[in-house]
């Protein structure tokens, strides 16, 4: 999954010229290629602009397949949608009639809905072209819309103006399935939402919103729209001596190992990173107790460690990562660590001969993460042994935060890794249910990422660089290999 992709236009005629471009390139690269259009205002400029290039390049549009995504059902039996569009696109591009699929009100509504659903099952979506509603609205998909709507019958709001109750539409959940999305926007009426899009965190009651879990969209706006997305140049690497590692920088063919001392420390802490990595690298969670002492009312001890455990295991599936089980003594025994919590974390450590490992950080004062950080240390360097080295990003939680001069580190979150994040630490279900530690989790990632910026990077006073809506931040350095005595394992 990736950020939404933006291309600049001075005004709404270059922003029309540019999505021309790339809707007859992709006719070029495809000439069967699948496109949802609509019958909207705002889109005839863009339909006139490629109808006309369309001729005078000699593009053969008699392939291409069309899908409406919307009409209106009116007493009069009237389809006003394919209407403007035979007259504006279709006609003028000469697509065959049986190249259009749209909804006929004069047939069957169930029937129609059900063939257009089946159509898309089998051919889907290859280009959904949309344009940006002022109050984020797709369509007819207002407001409170279901996200996971698929093609049906959806009421009309402003029914005076539309002169109908009920019209057909694609649903959200087919556009998500869409293979790409262009979108466009022109004018500053749309910068609010504009800013919500790219920059805003998910908001299921907001149809736009399911924009924000495409893999591949593309908005393409002018000035007015892009008006309040700030144009900071973005930075990565080592900056006024702290490292950032963004989107683009994020490594290939790593192995990262994390310490989650309960079964939900590691997305609260880690999920952004862990969500940007897994894609690129290994991921293995190694969740050192089982949280039995949480309280979840009417259970069993038994009961407890398998509702803790199988949300770990949805909170795997959502940031990409492998989970690994490791029930360590120490929190059964007053957090005293003993011989065999080394061994069994040492057989995971060198199973996976980890590049990089996280962990809580020194500081951190909760006793089962002070445990874990200990039984984590003693483990690598055992690992190790005497010549050996490996990198720790010993990392922070809402329960145990950072002090300027503690972190050197800063995993800056796009949108989507940051959703990821979200929806892992609503996968503890059981614990969320008692406290929201997702709203403290992304409370804590706005917060660094509005101070961090200027206080770290830029100074107090100065303009900070651009970095994402979202940070994590680390202490990141080299542990090296240093035989521990025995008994000195528990100290």
């Amino acid at each position: 999954m990736a950020p939404v992709h933006v291309i600049p236009a001075r005004d709404e005629l270059n922003m029309e010229q540019k999505l021309v471009t790339l809707l007859l390139a992709a006719v070029e690269d495809k000439p069967d290629i699948i496109v949802s259009v609509f019958a909207g205002t705002p889109a005839f400029g863009a339909y006139r602009l490629l109808v006309e290039r369309a001729r005078s390049e000699l593009v053969d549009f008699s392939r291409v397949r069309f899908v409406i995504f919307d009409e209106l059902v009116r007493q009069s039996m009237a389809a006003p949608f394919r209407t403007v569009l035979d007259e504006r696109l279709f006609g003028p591009l000469s697509v065959p009639a049986e190249n259009v699929v749209a909804f006929n009100p004069t047939h069957n509504h169930a029937d129609e809905t059900a063939r257009i659903a089946n159509w898309l099952g089998v051919a889907g979506i290859d280009i959904a072209l949309l344009s940006v509603d002022s109050r984020g609205h797709i369509g007819f998909h207002v407001t409170g819309s279901n996200l996971e709507s698929r093609a049906g019958m959806v009421s009309v709001p402003n029914r005076e103006r539309w002169g109908a109750e009920k019209a057909f539409s694609l649903g959200l959940a087919d556009l998500r399935m869409a293979a790409r999305i262009l979108l466009f926007a022109a004018g500053r009426n749309l910068a609010e939402i504009v800013q919500r899009l790219l920059e805003g965190s998910f908001d299921p009651a907001l149809p736009i919103s399911v924009l924000q879990r495409h893999e591949n969209v593309t908005l393409i706006a002018d000035g007015g729209a892009l008006s309040r997305i700030e144009r900071k140049e973005r930075i990565s690497g080592f900056h006024s001596g702290l490292f950032i590692m963004d989107a683009d920088s994020v490594p290939t063919g790593r192995r990262a190992l994390v310490i989650s001392p309960h079964p939900d420390d590691a997305p609260i802490s880690v999920g952004g990173t862990m969500a940007m990595l897994s894609p690129r690298c290994q991921v293995v969670t190694a969740v050192m107790s089982t949280g039995h002492r949480s309280f979840i009312y009417g259970t069993q001890r038994s009961e407890r460690i398998a509702i803790r455990e199988g949300e770990v295991v949805k909170e795997s599936r959502i940031l990409g990562a492998e989970p690994r089980f490791l029930r360590l003594p120490f929190y059964d025994s007053n957090y005293d660590i003993s011989e065999r919590d080394i061994a069994i974390l040492l057989a995971l450590v060198e199973e996976l001969d980890p590049d990089w490992v996280f962990m809580p950080h020194v500081r951190d004062s909760h006793p089962a993460h002070i445990a874990c950080r200990r039984i984590a240390i003693a483990t690598l360097r055992r690992f190790l042994g005497a010549t050996r080295s490996i990198e720790v990003w010993n990392f922070e939680g809402p329960w145990a935060l950072f002090n300027r001069g503690d972190f050197n580190t800063i995993v800056t979150v796009p949108r989507l890794p940051f959703e990821h994040k979200l929806q892992a630490i609503r996968a503890h279900e059981s614990q969320t249910a008692r406290t929201p530690y997702d709203v403290a989790a992304e409370s804590l990632g706005r917060l660094r990422a509005a101070l961090v910026p200027e206080s770290e990077l830029a100074g107090f006073g100065a303009r900070p660089p651009r970095l994402d809506a979202w940070l994590e931040l680390f202490h990141r350095e080299m542990l090296r290999g240093e035989p521990v005595p025995e008994a000195s394992l528990g100290a």
